[in-house]
């Protein structure tokens, strides 16, 4: 009997922000149990390590729409909502969409602040692909000074910093 070889592998990184990349490989036939197994285990690790480095206090958990909507109210919709509109940061993977509850506390307790930040990074994503750079120097949209500094990764991930009033933009795909 011949068995297909089965093997998965992960690779993940961390970028000065505390934004996870998180690529799971997998080779051979998976059973859907079998990748949400390996995903959970990667995750896991992750989250332990970013744990120990600092970028997420102890009292951090994974949630769902459904858990957020569960544990602070409102519908599972709104969070939804709130998630596509880019106000909550999530990652979304296969199996649906997974946030940190700290980005929910400073939603509920900084809702202005949330959505001025938002209209900044969408302000700021715009003029950088407007602009059709890789990485260089932009307005920054909170100060208005030329001190933006900015680099599109692979998969177009976009990281910047304003080095005059420290505004930044970390995105992922």
């Amino acid at each position: 009997m011949n068995k297909k070889l089965k093997k998965f592998y992960w690779h993940a990184n961390t970028s000065s922000g505390g934004t996870l990349g998180l690529s799971v490989n997998f080779e051979g036939e998976f059973s859907r149990g079998e990748q949400e197994s390996a995903l959970a285990d990667a995750l896991k690790q992750c989250y332990e390590s970013m744990e120990q480095s600092g970028y997420i206090p102890f009292s951090a958990q994974l949630m769902s729409s459904r858990d957020i909507a569960e544990k602070y109210g409102k519908t599972r919709q709104y969070w939804e909502k709130l998630l596509n509109e880019g106000k909550i940061l999530y990652k979304e993977t296969s199996a649906g969409r997974i946030t940190t509850d700290l980005w929910v506390n400073g939603y509920l307790g900084n809702k202005e602040e949330v959505d001025q930040y938002v209209k900044n990074v969408r302000k700021s994503i715009k003029i950088i692909n407007e602009s059709g750079s890789w990485s260089g120097k932009i307005f920054c949209p909170v100060c208005e000074q030329s001190d933006f500094d900015f680099a599109v990764n692979y998969g177009r991930n976009i990281n910047g910093v304003c080095r005059s009033c420290h505004f930044h933009v970390y995105t992922t795909n």
